[in-house]
C-alpha cells in the first residue's frame, strides 16, 4: 500500500487530507532543505578556515626553519616534531630545482563513524599551506603544509547529526502546530459538511457563520436556504391550520363539528372491531330553543361556552381514567363526548352530573336542564346503531324530569382475565418466552408497489394469538408498552434474516419508550449490532408524542438517522401546526390519521386541507400515506390530491386465521 493511497477514500480525498499533504510536502521540502542547506555551509566554512590554518601553520613553520641551521639532521627533526605534534596529511620541504628535501606523510588508518557516503559527497578539497623558506638573503627552498581533512569530516558528520535531528524535532512540532491551527481553520468545515449532510437527509438546519470569509460566505447562503424553506413551511403550515380549524370545528364554541366528529367515531369503530374499550356520552341542552327567547343573544352564548368550558374541564380532571377523548357540538343543542379505553362510565357521568348541576344552578332564573346518557361501544357497533342506542337513552332521561342521566352498562365481560396481575403476569410471560408474532398491514403505492410492512404485534395469550388492540389497554395501564416495544425488536433481530416479508418494515414506538432512557439506548444499541436491521427499519411516532416531546424525538431522530434507520410520524393531522421546524427533524415519512380518509371524496374541505398537507411535506422531500382508507374512490381522491400510497389491510390469510377476532 502505497504512502498517498492511505488518504484515498473511495477514490476521493478530503480536504483536510490535501492540506495535510501541501503541510507534509513543505515540511519535508523545508526539512530535507535546511539539512543540505546546513551541511553544505559548514562544509565551506571547515573548507576556508582549514585552508587558513594551513597558511597560517606553513608560515610559521617556514619562519623557524629559515632561523635555523641548514643542517638536514636538525631540518628533519622540526619537520617531523610538527607533522607528529599537529594533525597534518603531509608536510614537504622542496628545493627551488622542485626536488623533495624532506617529506612527511600520513600513511595510517584514520578512525571515523561518517559513512563511506558522506565522504563521498562532502569530501573536503584544501589547498595546502605555502611558504617560503629562506637561507640568510636566498632562498632556501619551498614549504607545502596540509592539515588531516579527516578530523573535519568527522567534526562536519556529527555537526550534520545534530542539525538533523534538531530540524527533526522542529518539523514533528511545526507538525503539531499545524494539526492544532488546520483544526481550528477547519472546524467550521465541519459543520458546513454537517449542514450539507442534514439539506441531503431533508433536515433544513441553519449552522453558526464562521470568520472565515469563504466559508461565512458559504454557509450564510446555506442558512438562507434554510431560512426561505423554514418560513414558507411556517406560513404554509399556518393556513393549514386556520383552514382546518375552521372546517372541522363549530365557530361559536370551538368544539369538533358534526363531520369531523363522525369520522372519528367511525375510526374508533374500526378499532373496535378487534376489542371494544370505548364509551359515547350525548349531552343535550333541553328547551334551549325556548329560553334563547327569554336572554339575550349575549348571555346564550355566554352559556354555550360555560357549559363547553365544563365539558373540557370534565375531561381534563378525568385524564386518567381513559387514554384519548374527542368532543364534539353535534347540532345546536347536542354535545357529544368519545373516550377510549375506559371501564368506568358510571363514575364519569357521576361526575358530569354534578358538574352541570353547579352550572344550572348559575341559571336559576331561566327554566335550564342539561341531560346525557353513555354507553359502552360494542365490537359489533356500526355509526349509526351507536348513535341510536345512546341517542334512545337520552330520550329516556328527558322524558323522566327525575332522572338526568342514563347510564348504559353494557360492558363486555369476556376479556381473558378479571384482573390486572393476572394481565401482567400473562404480557410478561409471553414476552419472556417469545411467545409472539408480528402481523403484516402492507404499505402499497397506489401503483401497487411496497413500500414497507407496518408491524403490529401479536401475543399468545392463553394458547391464542390476540392482536394489539385487545391488550394495549391493559399494557399502557401497567406500564408495559416499554417492553412491549423492547419485545417486538428483540422478536425482529432473531427473524430478520429468516424472514424474507421483513425486507422494509416500519414499527412504531410508544410515549413511554422515547421517555425511557435506558429502552432508546437498548434500541439503538442494537442497530448499531445489526445494521442490516438498521438500514430496512422505520419507526413511527404519533404525532401527539413529538408535539409534547419536540426535544427529545428530535435527538431520538438524530441518532436513530446517524445509524441508517428511517423515523415517521403517526397519526397526522389535528396537531400537524403544532410541530415545530419540521424541516429539521429529517423525517421519511408522515402518515394521515384515518379520521381525515374517511369519505374523503365527499368532503371538499378535508380535501383542501390534506392536499396543502402533501404540498408542504413534499417541498421538504417527505412522503405522504393514507391510513385506514378502504373505499377504492377515497383512494382514488386522495391520490389525485398527491398521496404517495396508502395503509392497506392485512393479506396473509392463514395469520388472520390464527388471531383472534
Amino acid at each position: 500500500m502505497s504512502f498517498i493511497s492511505l488518504f484515498k477514500r473511495n477514490k476521493r480525498i478530503t480536504l483536510r487530507q490535501e492540506l495535510w499533504l501541501a503541510i507534509l510536502v513543505v515540511i519535508i521540502i523545508g526539512f530535507v532543505s535546511s539539512v543540505l542547506i546546513s551541511t553544505y555551509s559548514a562544509k565551506h566554512y571547515f573548507t576556508s578556515q582549514l585552508y587558513l590554518k594551513n597558511v597560517d601553520n606553513a608560515n610559521s613553520l617556514a619562519l623557524m626553519l629559515s632561523q635555523l641551521h641548514k643542517d638536514p639532521v636538525e631540518l628533519e627533526l622540526l619537520i617531523s616534531a610538527t607533522f607528529d605534534t599537529g594533525h597534518y596529511q603531509r608536510i614537504e620541504l622542496q628545493n627551488p630545482q622542485g626536488e623533495t628535501i624532506i617529506k612527511r606523510v600520513f600513511s595510517g588508518e584514520f578512525d571515523t563513524s561518517a559513512p563511506d557516503w558522506f565522504h563521498h559527497f562532502y569530501h573536503l578539497q584544501v589547498m595546502p599551506g605555502i611558504a617560503q623558506v629562506s637561507d640568510g638573503w636566498q632562498q632556501f627552498g619551498t614549504l607545502y603544509l596540509e592539515s588531516h581533512s579527516q578530523y573535519t569530516e568527522q567534526a562536519l558528520w556529527e555537526s550534520a547529526v545534530r542539525l538533523f535531528f534538531s530540524f527533526f524535532i522542529v518539523a514533528i512540532i511545526a507538525c503539531i502546530a499545524s494539526a492544532y491551527f488546520l483544526r481550528r481553520i477547519l472546524r467550521p468545515l465541519d459543520d458546513v459538511v454537517e449542514q450539507a449532510n442534514a439539506l441531503g437527509d431533508k433536515r433544513f438546519i441553519k449552522s453558526k457563520v464562521p470568520n472565515t470569509y469563504e466559508f461565512a460566505r458559504l454557509v450564510s447562503s446555506m442558512n438562507l436556504l434554510s431560512t426561505r424553506f423554514s418560513r414558507i413551511i411556517k406560513e404554509d403550515k399556518r393556513r393549514l391550520e386556520e383552514f382546518r380549524f375552521k372546517s372541522q370545528h363549530d365557530e361559536l364554541t370551538g368544539l369538533a363539528n358534526r363531520e369531523y366528529f363522525s369520522a372519528t367515531l367511525e375510526a374508533q369503530l374500526q378499532q373496535s372491531k378487534e376489542h371494544a374499550h370505548g364509551a359515547l356520552f350525548l349531552f343535550r341542552i333541553v328547551n334551549l330553543d325556548q329560553i334563547s327567547e327569554q336572554v339575550n343573544r349575549v348571555e346564550m352564548v355566554d352559556f354555550l361556552r360555560r357549559f363547553t368550558q365544563t365539558l373540557v374541564l370534565f375531561l381534563e380532571s378525568n385524564e386518567d381514567r381513559f387514554s384519548e377523548s374527542h368532543i364534539a357540538r353535534l347540532s345546536h343543542t347536542d354535545f357529544a363526548v368519545l373516550v377510549t379505553d375506559t371501564d368506568d362510565i358510571e363514575g364519569l357521568s357521576a361526575q358530569a352530573l354534578q358538574q352541570h348541576q353547579a352550572l344550572v344552578a348559575d341559571y336559576s332564573q331561566i327554566n335550564l336542564a342539561i341531560t346525557h346518557a353513555c354507553s359502552y361501544i360494542e365490537r359489533e357497533d356500526s355509526r349509526f346503531t351507536l348513535l341510536k342506542r345512546v341517542d334512545n337513552l337520552l330520550k329516556v332521561a328527558i322524558t323522566q324530569p327525575q332522572m338526568q342521566a342514563q347510564v348504559n352498562n353494557n360492558k363486555q365481560r369476556n376479556e381473558l382475565f378479571s384482573d390486572a396481575d393476572s394481565w401482567r403476569e400473562a404480557i410478561e410471560h409471553a414476552l419472556d418466552t417469545n411467545a409472539l408474532d408480528v402481523l403484516l398491514y402492507p404499505v402499497k403505492s397506489f401503483s401497487g408497489k411496497l413500500l414497507q410492512n407496518q408491524l403490529s404485534l401479536s401475543l399468545l395469550l392463553n394458547g391464542e394469538l390476540y392482536r394489539s388492540g385487545y391488550y394495549y389497554q391493559w399494557a399502557k395501564r401497567l406500564q408495559l408498552l416499554a417492553r412491549l416495544d423492547w419485545g417486538l425488536i428483540k422478536y425482529l433481530v432473531s427473524v430478520f434474516e429468516q424472514r424474507d416479508d421483513l425486507n422494509q418494515i416500519s414499527v412504531e414506538l410508544s410515549r413511554e419508550t422515547l421517555l425511557d432512557d435506558s429502552a432508546v439506548a437498548a434500541i439503538l444499541t442494537y442497530l448499531v449490532a445489526f445494521p442490516k436491521l438498521a438500514e430496512h427499519i422505520c419507526f413511527d411516532v404519533r404525532e401527539s408524542i413529538v408535539v409534547s416531546e419536540f426535544a427529545l424525538f428530535k435527538d431520538f431522530c438524530i441518532q436513530a438517522k446517524s445509524m441508517g434507520a428511517k423515523v415517521a410520524l403517526k397519526r397526522v393531522g389535528p396537531a400537524f401546526n403544532k410541530i415545530k421546524k419540521i424541516h429539521e427533524l429529517g423525517l421519511e415519512i408522515i402518515k394521515i390519521d384515518s379520521v381525515y380518509g374517511h369519505n374523503i371524496s365527499y368532503s371538499q374541505d378535508n380535501q383542501t386541507f390534506l392536499r396543502g398537507i402533501c404540498s408542504v411535506a413534499h417541498s421538504i422531500g417527505i412522503m405522504v400515506i393514507a391510513e385506514g382508507v378502504k373505499n377504492p374512490e377515497d383512494q382514488k381522491t386522495l391520490q389525485s390530491l398527491g398521496f404517495d400510497g396508502f395503509v392497506s389491510q392485512p393479506v396473509d390469510d392463514e395469520k388472520q386465521e390464527q388471531v383472534t377476532e
